[in-house]
C-alpha cells in the first residue's frame, strides 16, 4: 500500500509539471506537430519534466487535488507557459513577419506555402528566416536558455501554488511586446524594402522618359534580383541580430519575475 501511496504521489507531481512545459512548447516552430508527433513531443516533455520532479515532489500532496483546485492549477501552469513561450516566440514571429513583408513588397505572394513548421500559409523568405532562426536556436545556444528559465520557473513559481500574484505594470509590459515586435519587423525588413523602393521609383522615371518600354514587366524581376542582392549582404547582420534577440531571453525572463511574482 505504501509503494501505491509513493506511486500516486510521484504521478500527482508529474501531471501538473507537465502543462507549463507543453503550453511553452506549442508557441515554438520547432515543437508544433507538424515538426514532431504528439507522442515525440509528449515523451519529449515528460523527459524534460523528470529532471524538475524532486523539486516538484518536495511540495506535491499525497492526495489528487479537488477538480475545481486541480483546473485552477492547471490553468496557472498553462498561463506561465504562455508567458515563457511567448517571449521566446517572439524572435520566430519576427523572422516570419520580415520575410513575409519583403515578399510582399517585391510581389511574390502568390508564391506563398504551407510553413512545415506550423502548418499556416507563409512566404519563402518567412520559411527560410524562420528555419535559419530555428537552426541558430539549437546551435546558438538558445535552447539553453529557454530551458534555463523554464526549469528556473518552477523554483520561482511552485506548480502547487496559485501564484504568481500579477502586477498592475504586467499588462503594459506585455503590450509593449507586441509594439517590440512589429517595430523590429519593420526594422529588420527596411534595408531591403528601401532598396527595392528605389529601383521601384527608377523604374517610374524610365517609364516617364521612355513610355514605349514596359516597365510593368520588368518591375518584379529587377526588384525581386536587388532584394536578393540586398538580402545576401544584409543576412549575417539580420540573422545576428536574431540570434542577439534570442540570447537576451534571460533579461526577459528576469524581469517576467519581477512582474508576476
Amino acid at each position: 500500500m505504501a509503494g501505491f501511496d509513493d506511486w500516486r504521489h510521484l504521478l500527482i507531481a508529474l501531471v501538473f509539471s507537465l502543462p507549463r512545459i507543453l503550453t511553452a512548447f506549442a508557441l515554438l516552430p520547432m515543437f508544433t506537430r507538424q515538426v514532431l508527433p504528439g507522442m515525440t513531443r509528449n515523451g519529449v516533455a515528460v523527459s524534460l519534466s523528470l529532471l524538475i520532479l524532486p523539486l516538484t515532489l518536495v511540495e506535491a500532496p499525497s492526495t489528487p487535488p479537488g477538480w475545481l483546485e486541480g483546473l485552477a492549477l492547471v490553468g496557472k501552469e498553462v498561463f506561465i507557459g504562455l508567458m515563457i513561450g511567448f517571449g521566446v516566440a517572439i524572435p520566430f514571429w519576427i523572422a516570419d513577419s520580415a520575410g513575409f513583408f519583403i515578399d510582399n513588397q517585391r510581389g511574390t505572394t502568390m508564391a506563398s506555402s504551407i510553413d512545415p513548421m506550423t502548418g499556416s500559409q507563409t512566404s519563402p523568405l518567412g520559411v527560410l528566416f524562420k528555419q535559419v532562426l530555428a537552426v541558430l536556436f539549437f546551435v546558438g545556444g538558445g535552447i539553453l536558455v529557454f530551458l534555463g528559465a523554464l526549469y528556473e520557473s518552477y523554483r520561482l513559481w511552485p506548480v502547487f501554488s496559485f501564484y504568481p500574484r500579477l502586477e498592475p505594470t504586467a499588462i503594459p509590459w506585455l503590450l509593449s511586446l507586441l509594439d517590440h515586435f512589429m517595430a523590429l519587423t519593420v526594422l529588420l525588413a527596411a534595408p531591403v524594402i528601401i532598396a527595392m523602393f528605389l529601383s521601384e521609383f527608377a523604374l517610374g522615371l524610365i517609364s516617364r522618359f521612355t513610355p514605349q518600354m514596359n516597365v510593368f514587366s520588368l518591375a518584379m524581376p529587377i526588384k525581386s534580383a536587388v532584394g536578393m542582392l540586398i538580402l545576401v549582404i544584409y543576412m549575417t547582420l539580420l540573422f545576428g541580430f536574431l540570434q542577439d534577440e534570442l540570447l537576451g531571453l534571460g533579461a526577459h525572463f528576469r524581469l517576467l519575475d519581477a512582474l508576476f511574482r
